[in-house]
């Protein structure tokens, strides 16, 4: 956590707008500074080896990985990190299928974020809504705590695990279980100011085969500090 990370924290925690940023690829915790920032969406990769299956799926030492030096779970997501297939600059109708890393891995995760952006805009959760997108668009945390909140995770066992939450987040965006979600979660949008050692309750109930419960509180935090490196004269 450097300067760069209390400067991005800063940014928005002042202004209020949600961030990807990938989280590198140094296959351990060497990271860009920006990614170790509070507020940002992370975004980690695992390679899906190009197959529908999430069995053969593996970190494999190729992306930057968590956890953050303080502890916190970092990056937030993850995606795919190899065989994708996007646009190239090979002729007006150039492909590869090799594009890859956690530039790849965040671009995706992020364009998840606009398809919930829209239907938020829609009013699919109950929410309240604006003329255009852009007005109705929710907190960032609140964008954050959905998608982290509807997930895929991977299958782990223990800190050791290859996939374990610790190195690639809370899981895999899913617009499927967002959507199937719509009408059974709880959206909390910053609605609720509560003083230091405040507190608030909410109430609600499931059904037996409802699935598992799951709930989510992601906050805006002030930048955090910076350690100071001490020289001394000689």
């Amino acid at each position: 956590y450097t300067t760069l990370s209390a400067q991005m924290d800063l940014l928005l925690f002042d202004h209020d707008i949600l961030v990807t940023q990938s989280q590198s690829n140094a296959g351990n915790q060497s990271s860009r500074p920006e990614a170790w920032a509070k507020n940002i969406v992370s975004v980690g990769g695992i390679k899906h080896f190009n197959t529908a299956t999430r069995d053969d799926d593996c970190w494999c030492g190729g992306a930057s990985i968590g956890p953050a030096a303080d502890g916190r779970i970092k990056p937030d997501l993850a995606h795919f990190y190899d065989a994708i297939l996007t646009t190239s600059n090979a002729g007006p109708r150039g492909y590869t299928s090799g594009f890859g890393g956690t530039s790849a891995a965040t671009p995706i995760t992020a364009g998840h974020f606009g398809l919930f952006f829209e239907m938020w805009h829609n009013g699919l959760f109950g929410n309240p809504t604006g003329s255009t997108v852009f007005e109705s668009r929710p907190h960032m945390a609140t964008a954050k705590a959905m998608l982290i909140n509807t997930a895929q995770p991977w299958s782990f066992a223990g800190l050791d695990a290859d996939l374990t939450r610790t190195h690639q987040g809370w899981g895999m965006v899913d617009v499927r279980s967002l959507y199937e979600s719509r009408n059974s979660v709880l959206v909390i949008d910053e609605t609720d100011v509560l003083p230091n050692l405040g507190s608030t309750v909410y109430t609600v109930g499931t059904l037996e085969g409802d699935g598992p419960l799951r709930v989510t509180l992601v906050y805006k935090d002030p930048p955090g500090a910076v350690p100071r490196c001490k020289a001394r004269l000689k």
